[in-house]
């Protein structure tokens, strides 16, 4: 498991199993850039060549979301990548999970680049890297490659054996077909609901391709923010608070639901009928829910530690069992591989679908829910009600001087075997018990720990949060003092 946070408090760089993010200018530096690519390139060069016919380049994939200094950081990481030997396939402004899919689908691809800060604000952006397999690079993989960056372990070729550059136009639609062309997917049944959608991408990556699935899907589709400007026109995590306009708009236009996306179009988040935020949680738990009930196929589920129970229940009621991994989509994919998950993802909105790529992915969520919703009579806050119920309520805090391990370690003595809790350690702490539960981690994305807590009555949920957000508070105040 690879996290650290490095550089001044005042331009932080986050490297981590979820890329490298900071803010651009600042610590995210050109010089920074041509050493992570470099390196990212000679690592998936030097472990993939061997599977190419001897004729053939590798080809590395490369595409970005629309923050602003996206330009300039695809324009670097494209004549570095070329002067590795790659030929690159430029995609523009396209989602995360489109890279992976290509990736997988492409037979010279030896991995993929994506220039993203995902949900961090506006003047942040990172670079992810994702694997042959449509993968990000495993925890493992990753520490080779940061050593590599470390020690400038890695060397050019030579100009003979420099790359191509092509711009590839279609990527967005071999997304789109991938999706909808999925056997229980009914193109005719989606169409004759004519749901009506309110889309919100926050002038991320996801406005043009959202749009165009979701009519593919015989959608009406009234865009918020669907320009891929990267200026946001709200903090662009799709949580509650951040979607104002978009609950004020379902209700405005009589819409069946609304759906935000995050930047990078990895998150998928649903707004009922009357304006109510179905809650992040139940992305996945629907998507679960639909496949479980469309097709025959039985087998594991995965999801992250801090996911909700819901998943769990739904689970049972076909007969399959659930599995919690640490946070990062990574952890769950690693996990989906190895016991050959039917479908998995994470509460914050992903879904994750080895029919499609095993990656969270926005238009995943999308058609599957949308699949879902025209088999069904009623409205979308009918249908969650018919789905198990718990509330979850989710906290931080900024780290500042704490120490996380040790606040965590004091944690787990003092709740260690006391009757009826499980305790669940690798990413954090969890704490189970037959009425809640309660996790606590450092993000790999943001210099904050977590608490995320989750109790059928969301009183109870924000008391039990609070609770431990104390403890942790307190612990900073001791060894402040």
């Amino acid at each position: 498991f690879v996290s650290m946070a490095c550089s001044s408090s005042s331009f932080p760089l986050m490297v981590s199993i979820s890329g490298v993010r900071g803010i651009a200018c600042r610590s995210i530096t050109p010089e920074l850039i041509v050493k992570y690519v470099a390196a990212f390139a000679y690592l998936q060069i030097t472990r993939h060549q061997k599977d190419l016919p001897i004729t053939e380049k590798p080809e590395i994939v490369l595409l970005r979301d629309s923050r602003v200094s996206g330009e300039w950081i695809e324009r670097i990481s494209a004549g570095v990548l070329q002067s590795m030997g790659a030929n690159v396939l430029s995609c523009g402004i396209q989602p995360t999970p489109t890279a992976q899919l290509l990736a997988l689908q492409r037979s010279n691809a030896v991995g993929a680049l994506v220039i993203t800060s995902s949900h961090n604000p506006k003047e942040w952006n990172g670079l992810k890297f994702i694997d042959s397999d449509g993968l990000f690079l495993s925890p493992e993989s990753c520490d080779v490659l940061f050593q590599m960056v470390n020690n400038s372990a890695y060397q050019y070729p030579s100009f003979e054996q420099r790359g191509s550059f092509v711009d590839f136009a279609d990527a967005a639609q071999i997304h789109i077909d991938t999706c909808t062309s999925l056997s229980y997917i009914d193109l005719e049944a989606t169409k004759k609901r004519n749901f009506k959608v309110v889309l919100d991408s926050v002038n991320g990556a996801g406005g043009p391709i959202m749009k165009s699935l979701l009519e593919t899907l015989g959608c009406k589709v009234i865009g918020l923010n669907l320009e891929p400007t990267g200026v946001f026109a709200h903090t662009p995590e799709p949580v509650p608070e951040n979607l104002g306009q978009l609950c004020s708009a379902v209700v405005e236009h009589s819409a069946d639901f609304g759906i935000a996306v995050d930047p990078d179009v990895d998150r998928c988040v649903l707004i009922d009928e009357t304006g109510k935020p179905l809650g992040e949680e139940y992305t996945l738990a629907l998507a679960v829910k639909f496949y479980l009930s469309a097709t025959e196929k039985r087998g594991p589920i995965c999801k992250n530690l801090s996911s909700s129970r819901v998943c769990d229940d739904i689970a049972k009621e076909y007969n399959c069992i659930s599995y919690n991994t640490p946070v990062g989509e990574i952890h769950v994919a690693k996990k989906m591989v190895e016991l050959n998950a039917i479908i998995g993802g994470e509460g914050n909105g992903g879904v994750m679908l080895p029919d499609v790529h095993i990656g969270r992915d926005a238009l995943v969520a999308a058609t599957l829910i949308v699949q879902l919703l025209s088999g069904f009579e009623g409205t979308i806050s009918e249908y969650k009600k018919s789905l198990p119920q718990y509330q979850i309520v989710k906290l931080k805090a900024p780290i500042g001087n704490m120490v996380p391990e040790l606040i965590l370690a004091d944690m787990k003595k003092k709740w260690e075997g006391k009757e009826g809790v499980t305790l669940t350690e690798g990413d954090g702490l969890r704490i189970d018990t037959s009425d809640y539960w309660v996790h606590m981690r450092k993000s790999n994305t943001e210099p904050i720990i977590r608490v995320i807590g989750e109790h059928q009555s969301e009183e109870e949920a924000r008391k039990v949060c609070e609770q431990f957000m104390s403890e942790i508070q307190n612990w900073k105040a001791e060894t402040s003092e």
